[in-house]
């Protein structure tokens, strides 16, 4: 009788699907993750995806807790190198996958499901020893066969691929080509790139996507100076959007570089928070927040929280900022302070003289990501259990009574003269569904607060406070 030998590819294979089944939790409805024109879109909706390196993730010793710590902080998605010697490493040097590694993935994968964060596995054929490109391509696609049951995935075939591969070659385009062809085979609507560096231009990363029918363009930006600000990231998303492609900015700056100690405007988290703010303005579907803090977490007591907390900046000041969770609006007259009476279930009034827990809101951007000029948000109260409302849908009160969200309970945020809102940025409120009516505290603050003016003038701008 004839078979497939140990360790072949079609044995990897078989050893997949029964790990599958194994491994994967039925009462667990993860993401599907897919692509609206040149944008992501999660279950359908178009959002901005914020993702954060991950890289170590198959070696972290706690894996769950990572994991639910970046799902609170704000983040859609981490990236992860499953082919990282920090970990148990996917592949042999024949292709074939590692038993062990394999559980490990689906883990991973499953803990994130769980959380209902998107994975960008990113594979780095240069970390296995002995691998070659034809090879490489059979574990990308026994890895490709395994991962059918996560519709919360991307695959990056290889990072920066005109400089790194397998055998520490770059990888040409037609192995890419090839690779991407089988996977698709595989999986469809599994949605795949291949990532390449600062090294070439952006017209060249877009020519490349478009040339062999990749389904994103990702690029690791040029690490040059005042690489955050809005004037030098929008050109190169506008020319990487040019096929009509979702633009990834899978790399960044980092925020530390062990081996290329120039790089410049990476040690504070305002030029990172700026950084995202930009790429989404500019048109970006997704940004990640590049730290190779996360490249090692061995050790049952390592957690992602204390590595990140003891470097101060930029990682555990960008982490804690990202996300405006919770938020208190301040009235022009900078005494009085937005309260829910009650907690939420009533009024809303501008008479407070501190910040409690009626005076803090969370803040939900619709779209994803960072909270930028123009967004459309909902905010609730600090229990969740009420939301803001503009009674009528504008022209009258603003209450928290509430329970769930519509269009008299979303709100369209303005920041004078635009770009990304930071802690003490002066906004702005419109009702989304009836764009002529703004919030307004009245006298300044001291009174009511209503949702009944035509125009923004004093009375209808807020100072916006994070509340730690």
């Amino acid at each position: 009788m004839s078979g497939a030998k140990p360790g072949s590819p079609t044995t990897t294979l078989r050893l997949a699907a029964m790990l599958i089944c194994v491994c994967v939790s039925a009462q667990t409805q993860a993401q599907t993750l897919s692509i609206q024109g040149d944008r992501f879109a999660v279950d359908g909706v178009p959002r901005f995806l914020t993702f954060i390196s991950y890289f170590g993730a198959l070696g972290a010793g706690n894996v769950t807790a990572d994991l639910r710590l970046i799902r609170s902080k704000g983040f859609d998605g981490v990236r992860i190198w499953p082919l990282l010697f920090t970990g148990p490493q996917l592949m042999n040097s024949d292709g074939t996958l590692r038993q062990d590694a394999l559980t490990r993935l689906l883990f991973v994968l499953d803990r994130a499901r769980d959380e209902r964060l998107i994975v960008d596995v990113s594979f780095t054929g240069e970390h296995i020893p002995g691998l070659d490109a034809r090879h490489f391509r059979d574990g990308v696609l026994a890895t490709a066969a395994a991962l059918r049951p996560y519709d919360n995935v991307l695959v990056d075939i290889q990072n920066e691929r005109e400089i790194y591969g397998p055998l520490g070659r770059p990888l040409p385009a037609a192995d890419v080509a090839s690779i991407l062809a089988g996977i698709k085979a595989i999986h469809p609507s599994r949605i795949v790139t291949a990532s390449n560096s600062s090294q070439v231009t952006a017209e060249f990363a877009a020519n490349f996507t478009a040339q062999l029918g990749l389904d994103v363009t990702t690029y690791h930006d040029p690490r040059e100076f005042n690489w955050f600000e809005f004037e030098t990231i929008q050109p190169m998303v506008r020319t990487l959007r040019a096929t009509g492609r979702p633009v990834y900015l899978q790399e960044p700056m980092p925020t530390r570089d062990f081996t290329f100690s120039w790089y410049l405007n990476h040690d504070k988290a305002e030029y990172f928070l700026k950084a995202a703010a930009s790429a989404k303005l500019a048109g970006a579907a997704a940004w990640c927040f590049h730290s190779p803090l996360a490249d090692d977490l061995r050790g049952a007591q390592t957690f992602l929280e204390d590595v990140f907390r003891a470097y101060p900046e930029p990682e555990w000041a960008f982490v804690s900022s990202l996300l405006p969770a919770r938020v208190s609006f301040q009235a022009a007259n900078e005494l009085n302070y937005v309260r829910a009476e009650g907690g939420g279930g009533g009024d809303v009034r501008a008479t407070s003289m501190a910040v409690g827990s009626w005076e803090t809101f969370s803040v939900s951007v619709l779209s994803g990501g960072p909270l930028v000029d123009g967004d459309r948000v909902t905010i609730a109260t600090s229990s969740g259990a009420h939301y803001l409302q503009a009674i009528g849908g504008g022209g009258g009160a603003l209450r928290a009574a509430a329970d769930k969200v519509g269009a008299w309970e979303t709100f369209i945020i303005e920041k004078p003269g635009g770009g990304g809102i930071r802690p003490g940025d002066a906004i702005r409120l419109r009702v989304s569904g009836d764009a002529r009516w703004y919030v307004a505290a009245e006298g300044g603050g001291g009174a009511n607060v209503l949702v009944n003016r035509p125009s923004a003038g004093t009375w209808e701008t807020f100072k916006l406070l994070f509340v730690p």
